[in-house]
């Protein structure tokens, strides 16, 4: 077998193992992620992520706040 034939069966076979690897490795754990990660519900909140309505809640919380200050300063 010259080295020719040698490089080709060795690329041939490392093609294969990089294949099936993808198939038996790789797809599955992505499956496994991508079921594990889903949204519970995906309509709540207007799509928008949990970050987006503390981000909000912080927002009103301050306004209501300098309400309530502005309100009690004024003496009731």
């Amino acid at each position: 077998m010259t080295l020719v034939e040698s490089l080709t069966v060795a690329s041939l076979t490392l093609g294969i193992i990089v294949i099936i690897g993808k198939y038996l490795v790789v797809l599955p754990l992505k499956n496994f992620i991508r079921e594990q990660s889903y949204q519970i519900q995906p309509t709540a909140n207007g799509g928008r992520s949990l970050s987006d309505v503390a981000r909000t809640v912080d927002r009103i919380e301050k306004q209501l706040d300098a309400h309530i200050a502005l309100h009690l300063k004024d003496g009731y």
